[in-house]
């Protein structure tokens, strides 16, 4: 009997959280469940895990495909109606499923279902956001935000207003836990494995809406520690610019890469004059090193964000 939702879970570093969120699949996911982990050439081990859970099917790689690569592996020749990302740093609540189900059963033209992301002090944490426009694309990652939060442009971005209690669609999410129809996974052709590691989700979900909304079900929950696996990672803001850069490149052309560039220079910028004014003079050749060398990384995935 074929399943009616494939999860599939890329594994990457902490076998801690991914044997946690194995173990809420195995009481909280059902009957109608089957999940894949990508291990997606760890450095530490994740064998262990393996062990304990030999229901769960295992795709072992020998070099980082990436977060959409890995994907896109899981759910090769998926046969069940849904399929669900979810990251290894969540865990299934209880109704996670089942409730996001009942939503795209009740409703056939929606695309997806996301359920809310909950920390663990029990709020609800920020993962939702409104289209990535050009706009967008620059003021927010120059750092402005940081300097005037308050200002209207930005509470929109933060989506401040936002009922958190309301069911609702939404234009993007991030894919800690999003659940999709097979149909429309396979229509679009599943994740854009250029977007190595970020930016993968706000690509998704852009062409995902062009076959039917996604929502968010606010009376499904899953519990999120929030990108553990990569935070130690030396390599992370490099590849954050990369992808910033190839996603906006991808969709606005060479004004895409434009204003990712200029915001990547007026957040060094403001980091230099940052330390000048504290008198942290000594850093300052550091941070130039590191901002040239984020510069050089949109460079880099402005010239196949096409």
């Amino acid at each position: 009997m074929n399943p009616t939702v494939t999860i599939v879970i890329p594994g990457y570093n902490r076998p801690d959280l991914l044997r946690a969120c194995l173990k809420s699949i195995r009481e909280y996911g059902g009957a109608g469940v089957a999940t894949t982990v990508v291990d997606n050439a760890s450095p530490e081990s994740l064998e262990q895990v393996r062990i304990a859970f030999p229901e769960v099917r295992w795709i072992r790689l020998e070099h980082n495909v990436g977060y959409a690569g890995a994907n896109n592996l899981g759910l090769n020749s998926v046969e069940s109606p849904y399929v669900c990302l979810l990251n290894a740093d969540a865990e299934l609540l209880p109704g996670t499923i089942d409730r996001s189900l009942q939503y795209l059963a009740s409703h056939p033209e929606a695309a997806a279902a996301t359920p809310r992301n909950v920390g663990f002090d029990g709020k609800t944490q920020p993962f939702l956001s409104p289209e990535h426009t050009l706009t967008m694309a620059w003021l927010r990652d120059s750092a402005l935000h940081l300097i005037a939060p308050n200002l209207r442009v930005f509470q929109s971005w933060q989506m401040s207003g936002f009922d958190w209690n309301r069911t609702q669609q939404v234009a993007t999410t991030q894919t800690t836990c999003l659940i999709v129809r097979t149909e429309f996974h396979r229509k679009i052709g599943g994740m854009d494995e250029r977007l190595f590691l970020f930016y993968n989700d706000v690509d998704y979900c852009r062409r995902l809406r062009e076959h039917g909304p996604i929502a968010y079900v606010a009376e499904a929950a899953v519990l999120h520690h929030g990108s553990a696996s990569v935070k130690t990672a030396p390599w992370v803001e490099r590849q954050l610019w990369s992808d910033r850069s190839r996603y906006y490149r991808k969709w606005y052309g060479l004004h895409g890469w434009a204003a990712t560039a200029t915001a990547c220079l007026s957040r060094l910028a403001a980091r230099c004059l940052s330390q000048v004014v504290t008198g942290r003079i000594g850093s300052l050749p550091r941070t130039w090193r590191e901002g040239v060398e984020l510069l050089a990384a949109c460079r880099a995935g402005s010239q196949d964000g096409v």
